[in-house]
């Protein structure tokens, strides 16, 4: 198993069960220390990552955690850590666009936020992700194929603050034996404490159940 040890078990159980005993706050600091995993970047944006063999992903999700990752990734693209930015590929489409007359689709909104963060359109790439319960697992699952089959060296991953573990427990698993380097940064936004503890049991469910049943084509026996 990785991550986690069976203290988080039994933390898990108490949150579930006697959350109403300790204070919100405690609480919150508690899960967040639990689930954030993420880089310094300033040291890595002034080290040897810049101009390097990189590439930048931002985690799939609603459209306002997407808008605050875009600053996140755009942050990092503008700094010369990577020269291309991969996003999941989003079907249906959202608000009016009084220009075209029509609504944008989610992939139409996502080019229009990223260029406006000053991403250039040709560094913009879409994924198409199969839909399943499992989200980051298949999105883990997906861009770490991707990385290996071009022959990236470092792989960015963006997210919010409060699932970076769980992207970094995901990928870490699908790229186990390569020489891929992952580096996990998360975005400003925020969730209350009923998601904390949502995602504190997903981290659960992924770490004692999900992963370990996956076998890495790059694992070293």
């Amino acid at each position: 198993m990785i991550g986690l040890s069976s203290v988080d078990l039994i933390f898990g159980c108490h949150s579930l069960t006697d959350a109403s005993l300790l204070n919100s706050e405690d609480l919150r600091s508690v899960l967040m220390n639990r689930l954030v995993k993420v880089e310094p970047a300033n040291d890595i944006l002034a080290g040897p990552l810049r101009d390097s063999n990189a590439i930048i992903y931002v985690l799939g999700g609603g459209q306002q955690s997407l808008e605050s990752r875009f600053k996140k990734a755009a942050v990092l693209y503008r700094n010369g850590a990577a020269g291309r930015v991969l996003i999941m590929s989003r079907p249906g489409i959202t608000e009016y666009s009084s220009q075209l007359g029509r609504n944008l689709t989610n992939d139409e909104w996502a080019i229009g936020k990223l260029k406006d963060l000053g991403i250039h359109r040709d560094d913009i790439e879409f994924v198409s992700i199969p839909e399943d319960f499992w989200g980051t697992y298949n999105e883990a699952k997906a861009i770490s194929g991707l990385t290996i089959k071009r022959g990236y060296r470092y792989l960015l991953l963006v997210s919010s603050p409060y699932h970076t573990r769980r992207v970094w427990e995901s990928f870490s698993k699908m790229l186990q034996g390569s020489n891929v380097s992952i580096l996990v940064f998360a975005s400003d936004d925020t969730v209350n404490l009923n998601g904390l503890i949502i995602e504190y049991f997903k981290l659960l469910t992924y770490n004692y159940l999900l992963l370990p049943l996956h076998h890495s084509p790059n694992s070293v026996n």
